[in-house]
């Protein structure tokens, strides 16, 4: 029993030291790329090799202007739940998504650096073990981005 309670104590310490302190490899490169997905995180982008299955994710393609979609973009964000937009500039958008249960935080970046895609990264503050998180969350902001522009 002292074992269990031991255990489910530094448990708790690991997520909660994990859900308020900066990722590493937020915002972009000097060429204007993300920074890879790090080693044992949950992560996908759009900039990793496509080869790589595992954190390989497509741009999203959008039509219309940018300006009009970064607005679309920030307003999808701020309805999802536990989502918010925590800094943007004239390409880039960084959202941070934070679960409900034990309040991992998620990054979520978008850049505007080529007409009509919109690269993604989508990295877990907590691990690697999310089940697909983070590609869900970007397949559904893709899903509701295209369905506004209709």
């Amino acid at each position: 029993m002292r074992k269990s309670i031991t255990l489910l104590f530094l448990f708790c310490i690991l997520f909660s030291s994990c859900k308020d302190k900066p990722a590493e490899g937020l915002g972009l490169t000097p060429e204007n790329k993300f920074f890879p997905c790090l080693k044992g995180q949950s992560c996908v982008s759009s900039f990793e090799n496509p080869s790589n299955e595992k954190n390989y994710i497509s741009p999203i393609k959008f039509f219309g202007g940018k300006e009009a979609t970064i607005k679309k973009l920030e307003k999808l964000i701020e309805k999802k739940p536990n989502t918010k937009v925590v800094e943007k500039k004239e390409n880039y958008l960084r959202a941070e998504y934070t679960s409900s249960i034990f309040k991992i935080v998620d990054d979520i970046q978008f850049y505007f650096g080529q007409k009509n895609l919109i690269h993604v990264k989508s990295a877990s503050r907590g691990g690697n073990r999310f089940f697909g998180k983070n590609r869900e969350r970007i397949r559904e902001i893709e899903f509701a981005l295209q369905q506004s522009a209709n």
